[in-house]
């Protein structure tokens, strides 16, 4: 049997201790770094948000029901049902207007309709304020992903706005208004001649739909850049209020007063 070399095996014990000091090392100043930066960019956003610029003042949620007719005679032989709310939020800005506190920019992203089954076609676009609450009847259901708002400074630019178009007051002075539909919920359903029912909530009862069937929790965020090109953004989840839909048109209002109705700076 050979004689180990000692002085070879105290090099290799050695040149193993340093390398397990290096990586031990190197790992203790990586921690370190990212606590740093970590514990930086904490006090970064709390620098940034020490002041509420924009935050959500209220949301008022108007919800129904009506019925598309399909059936060439027009004798309610074939309708599609469908259920929509009307959501309108408010946005506190502040009394005192600056670039700050007024908007360049604002749009809506990264919305989510999550609904207890996949009955009828869900889809959340801009509404026209002046139509907040009104019946329509809508033949197809408009999908989209994002919405981009065009933005008011001047009264010669409102007096030439296309309120059918998504639009907001660089002051936030109108309230973002939205529409939820779910479209299609019930088809080739046909009304008997003796039938008493409204075209609104009421009509779900007589189809047999229940408020859970069409439940649904809308989530999305709504982003702001103001006049110093600083974004904010605010992220929005509610439950669509259907409890009492079979009473026909409901109205419900929602005080924002929690951290979560602030919109935060990014940047």
């Amino acid at each position: 049997m050979k004689k180990i070399n000692k002085k070879l095996f105290y090099i290799v014990l050695l040149s193993i201790i340093c390398i397990v000091l290096i990586i031990v090392y190197g790992i203790i100043i990586k921690h370190h770094i990212v606590n740093n930066q970590f514990s930086k960019n904490n006090i970064e956003l709390y620098e940034n948000n020490k002041e509420d610029v924009f935050k959500v003042d209220k949301i008022i949620i108007c919800s129904s029901a009506n019925a598309v007719d399909k059936s060439e005679e027009k004798n309610l032989s074939n309708l599609s049902i469908y259920q929509y709310t009307d959501i309108a939020i408010f946005i506190n800005n502040g009394e005192s207007l600056s670039d700050k506190n007024t908007i360049k920019e604002l749009y809506i992203d990264s919305i989510s309709l999550e609904g207890n089954n996949n009955l009828g076609s869900k889809s959340l676009t801009y509404k026209n304020s002046k139509e907040f609450g009104l019946k329509q009847e809508i033949m197809e259901p408009k999908q989209t992903n994002n919405i981009y708002f065009n933005v008011i400074h001047t009264n010669k630019e409102n007096e030439q706005a296309n309120y059918n178009e998504p639009t907001i007051y660089t002051d936030c002075s109108n309230p973002i208004t939205l529409e939820y539909l779910n479209y299609d919920i019930k088809t080739n359903y046909k009304m008997n001649e003796d039938s008493k029912v409204s075209f609104d909530g009421n009509i779900l009862e007589s189809t047999g739909i229940t408020p859970l069937d069409i439940s649904c929790k809308v989530r999305f965020k709504i982003n702001i850049i103001n006049n110093k090109n600083e974004k904010y953004s605010c992220p929005i989840n509610f439950d669509i209020p259907l409890e009492d839909i079979y009473k026909g048109t409901t109205m419900k209002a929602k005080n924002a007063n929690s951290e979560n109705d602030v919109f935060f700076r990014e940047y």
